[in-house]
């Protein structure tokens, strides 16, 4: 990674926080951090990292894209629950209409979406009423325009990990 790339990292997590937040100010108990995108491996020490600590993460990956620059490739959802951490993979940004609500869509097979309050990260049962295509693009298009044209829509939506206790699991989580 490159000091350009680190800039990059920074601006896009601080947009990225600006989004989901508003004119809210984060507390603890949530986080919003950039890093280079994570195998499994990474995302087990990150879950780990998350159940030691106790925040609700949300986990921007940035890496190599499939036009061969440096952007944003992910977003990875970790939410500590008992003595285990529910990891989402692959989610979206999703903007209203009204551009005043963002929320974090996990893949599309998956239940509800997620919404950022200043102390935690919410799970909420349902996907937004509006088709989210096009709430996706509202979201890469705001990014684009204050950060720059390396956003895109993520492609590869296909993987969910869950790294939690059987009893959590057995009980259907999240």
């Amino acid at each position: 990674m490159t000091n350009d790339d680190d800039v990059f990292l920074r601006a896009h997590t601080v947009a990225v926080t600006r989004l989901l937040l508003g004119n809210r100010k984060m507390h603890n108990g949530v986080v919003v951090t950039g890093c280079e995108h994570l195998d499994f491996e990474g995302r087990t020490r990150m879950a780990r990292m998350a159940t030691l600590s106790n925040p609700d993460i949300v986990g921007l990956e940035f890496g190599v894209t499939d036009v061969g620059s440096y952007g944003l490739t992910g977003i990875t959802i970790y939410m500590p629950c008992d003595n285990g951490c529910f990891v989402q993979t692959n989610c979206q940004l999703w903007l209203s209409k009204a551009g005043n609500r963002v929320v974090i869509l996990p893949r599309p097979e998956s239940r509800g979406h997620f919404r950022l309050s200043p102390r935690e990260l919410i799970h909420i049962d349902g996907k937004p009423a509006a088709a989210p295509g096009d709430g996706i693009h509202r979201a890469v298009t705001w990014l684009k325009q204050r950060t720059g044209s390396r956003v895109t829509e993520f492609a590869n939506c296909s993987i969910v990990e869950d790294i939690w206790p059987d009893r959590i699991k057995a009980a259907g989580g999240i």
